[in-house]
């Protein structure tokens, strides 16, 4: 898959993952894509006071998960490594991905 169409799979797959999180009362509250090189990417999404960190390394083929719980009054996170997915052993579909990182936001979102 050429640059273009594999940035353009992320932007699809990115957007689909944003509406059902609103449907959710969930917000994509920054996302960061580096198409060059191995294609990795970062997005943050949570409510109020709860975020979640979903982190892809396109290079280790390594999906990372990380929660935070920010305080009253401050926007500063520590993030705690929740799961590590690695698919070193095969490249993960976009949409295989996506599908993960909706289900880990939804719970890690949902848990007390």
């Amino acid at each position: 898959m050429t640059d273009d169409n594999e940035t353009l799979a992320f932007l699809t797959a990115l957007s689909a993952l944003a509406t059902a999180l609103a449907a959710e009362r969930i917000v994509l509250h920054s996302v960061s894509y580096q198409s060059q090189g191995f294609g990795g990417w970062e997005l943050e999404a949570g409510q109020w006071r709860k975020r979640v960190l979903v982190a892809y390394s396109g290079k280790d083929r390594q999906l990372r998960i990380s929660t935070a719980a920010m305080a009253p009054g401050s926007s500063a996170r520590q993030w705690l490594v929740v799961e590590e997915h690695d698919h070193r052993s095969r490249r993960p579909a976009l949409q295989q991905l996506f599908s993960t990182v909706h289900k880990a936001i939804l719970a890690h979102l949902s848990a007390p």
